[in-house]
């Protein structure tokens, strides 16, 4: 049986940070899920919204906004396992690879947002939306090592989502230490620095400032799930093969 994840290891999200400035393509295909989400939301179709929150809504383009955001992370842990393993990652090569395991990818990312969706609905027909919140927020513990189980574990689709749930059980803290900095870099960092930046540059781009602000926040997710890939790998690779680096 593979060994399940220990205690918390809080070198790791150290480490990451320097690994993703020496290798910033791990951020190319969040960013560009997170334009395509933009342009998504720019047609005006009702459930627009990406992030923790956004999943509390239906819709649509919510639903693809969601799985594309999902397809991006699940294209960064593949190359983040490659920068953590040679130091630095080609995107050639993790581009291919996210290709073969595209459709467990994708499976895991519709389980994933089903059962985030029953969660939200769950607390709403409890009438409380912080119940809703509440619940979303659990169900991203248990899902949180899924996206890499798919990515770079080789497993498919729901078996992928019942890995992540084990590891989880067997040991909760580094998968709510994982889902805090998630929650957090994505949901209030990202674009409160991207509101921050959109401000100083409103002057000199003047009626576009609504536009350039929604592409800052997309580029700054970008980023925080580049980090959180190279976190949730490195945990997930650790747990799953033992320490391998």
């Amino acid at each position: 049986m593979r060994a399940q994840l220990p205690g918390l290891d809080l070198g790791v999200y150290a480490r990451a940070v320097p690994l993703l400035l020496r290798n910033p393509v791990i951020i190319v295909v969040p960013l560009l899920m997170a334009v395509i989400g933009v342009a998504l939301g720019m047609t005006g179709l009702p459930g627009g919204g990406s992030g923790f929150i956004g999943m509390t809504t239906g819709g649509l383009t919510s639903l693809i906004v969601q799985l594309l955001d999902l397809f991006g992370l699940g294209v960064a842990c593949i190359i983040a396992d490659e920068a953590w393993r040679r130091g630095s990652a080609s995107f050639e090569r993790g581009w291919s690879d996210a290709q073969r395991r595209a459709g467990d990818i994708f499976f895991t990312a519709i389980g994933i947002v089903l059962i985030s969706a029953v969660a939200g609905y769950a607390g709403q027909l409890l009438g409380s939306f912080w119940v809703a919140v509440a619940l979303i927020a659990i169900a991203t513990i248990v899902l949180i090592w899924a996206i890499p189980a798919a990515a770079v574990g080789g497993i498919s689709g729901g078996a992928a989502i019942q890995s992540s749930f084990d590891r989880v059980r067997a040991a909760p803290l580094p998968a709510i230490l994982a889902t805090v900095v998630f929650v957090a870099l994505t949901t209030f960092a990202a674009p409160w620095a991207a509101g921050e930046i959109g401000l100083w540059l409103s002057p000199f781009v003047g009626s576009e400032s609504g536009l350039v602000q929604l592409l800052l926040v997309a580029l700054f997710e970008a980023i925080a799930t580049g980090y959180i890939a190279l976190v949730i790998t490195k945990l997930y690779t650790d747990s799953a093969f033992g320490r391998r680096w």
